[in-house]
């Protein structure tokens, strides 16, 4: 399909949103521009401009209880949060501004040589319990907006210092419960909070060479351990990723390691080693690539067969590069997360390396646990460089760019599958498995 190439007012986009019949469309000269979608309305005539203090890194709507009018945040490269009341779709002359800095300082008692409170660009910003708050990145931590007062009322510290909060997204749990979900860009670690009660209640690291069937704890949801896992107004909460230890050696693979006693007391090791270069990880496939269906049932000896259906496309499906020794950093680069996407009842993880972590929420005797339940590749995309952003596309469909050495770029479609889906591949794959073994016995 071929476009027609236009010219649109500004420097570059640094990020755009679609909002009912507008588009809001932000640049690197600190602007953002707004167009109307009706009619035939040029898209290279702005309905409207704003002028901002910094660049604008991200945008997020916020619908409110009157009819036709939301807000509209913009989230800055300083730190600030920019806010638009909008009404029939036209923005009011006037802006308020969030300070990250100054809440920090006069709220949580963050002095400002505390490393917090860098100027730290707003990288993701989300809406949570029902609409009446929203949750944006800060560095290492995240605030909290009350949209109805619009102020920061809460800061919560899931990573420390230089780890930076990269994505957020909300979803639900088991019990239908709203849970957020965030991502850091240097512990390569995923964690997710209980919105109502701001209680930490897992955390997973995302940089498993063979994720396939890893579970992680969930610690049980309500008001018992707020105290131990909630910020409020006047401290911090104190956990984070700095009691994990992270190594790598040519000899043992990746290995996590985790020094306190709590919800996050999780070890993995590589199962990819130097010593077996040609053993290919079994996610590798294009495929869900385990035998082993989503309903934690376990292995039945009529799939052993079925195994040999899958090996060869778990081999191929890996370069020569990809199967070779790499240095830590570059390893660790080919492991890291880069989104997280609220996909039907699952949260899909993309990674660097272009594979993407499918993660389900289950119930587990009386309490909850989260379980990889697939991990998707297409060998296809190996030379299409890195991948470097996701987003879910009209509520089934995911999209993932991949960006290579001549910044040329290549989009991967995905089918928007939750449990269910996966349910019913790996069951039907089971089966097929079972049938071929059968005719080979008759044979």
């Amino acid at each position: 399909m071929e476009v027609q190439r236009m010219s649109c007012a500004g420097m570059k986009l640094s990020c755009q949103l679609k909002v009912q019949n507008s588009l809001w469309t932000a640049t690197e000269d600190q602007k953002i521009y707004i167009y109307n979608l009706k009619g035939m309305c040029p898209l290279n005539t702005p309905q409207r401009a704003l002028d901002t203090p910094a660049v604008v890194t991200c945008l997020l709507a916020v619908p409110i209880i009157k009819k036709n009018s939301y807000l509209v945040l913009a989230g800055l490269d300083d730190g600030l949060v920019a806010v638009f009341s909008v009404v029939r779709g036209a923005p009011d002359h006037s802006c308020s501004y969030l300070c990250s800095h100054t809440a920090n300082r006069s709220k949580f008692s963050i002095p400002d040589e505390d490393t917090r409170q860098n100027p730290y660009p707003v990288k993701a910003m989300e809406v949570v319990n029902s609409g009446s708050e929203v949750w944006y990145s800060n560095g290492p931590g995240l605030l909290v907006i009350d949209c109805a007062a619009l102020e920061i009322s809460r800061r919560l510290e899931p990573y420390s210092a230089p780890s930076v909060v990269t994505s957020v997204v909300g979803s639900s749990e088991c019990r239908g419960e709203e849970v957020v979900w965030c991502l850091d860009d240097r512990a390569n670690s995923l964690v997710m909070y209980h919105a109502a009660t701001y209680q930490l209640c897992a955390r997973y690291f995302c940089g498993d060479p063979s994720p396939l069937r890893d579970m992680f704890p969930v610690h049980p949801l309500g008001p018992e351990s707020l105290g131990s896992h909630a910020a409020g107004s006047e401290e911090p909460e104190g956990d984070s990723i700095a009691d994990v230890s992270i190594m790598y050696s040519e000899e043992l693979g990746t290995q996590i390691l985790t020094h306190q006693d709590s919800l996050t007391d999780y070890c993995s090791m590589s199962s990819y080693s130097p010593s077996s270069p040609h053993r290919a990880p079994a996610a590798s496939s294009s495929l869900p690539c385990s035998p082993a269906s989503s309903s934690s049932v376990p292995f039945s000896t009529d799939c052993e067969d079925s195994d040999r259906l899958h090996e060869p496309a778990a081999g191929s499906d890996r370069s020569e590069h990809d199967l070779t020794p790499m240095d830590g950093e570059a390893f660790s680069q080919h492991l890291q997360a880069v989104r997280i996407l609220a996909v039907k009842d699952v949260i899909w993880v993309p990674r660097r390396g272009g594979d993407v972590i499918v993660i389900s929420l289950e119930k587990e005797a009386g309490s909850q646990r989260g379980r990889v339940i697939a991990v998707l590749k297409a060998r296809e995309l190996t030379p299409h460089g890195v991948l470097v952003d996701a987003a879910v596309v009209a509520k089934d469909t995911v999209v993932c760019g991949f960006e290579n050495e001549n910044t040329e770029w290549c989009l991967a479609v995905w089918r928007g599958w939750g449990t269910r889906e996966f349910d019913v591949f790996y069951q039907s794959y089971e089966e097929l498995g079972r049938l071929e073994a059968c005719m080979r016995k008759r044979r």
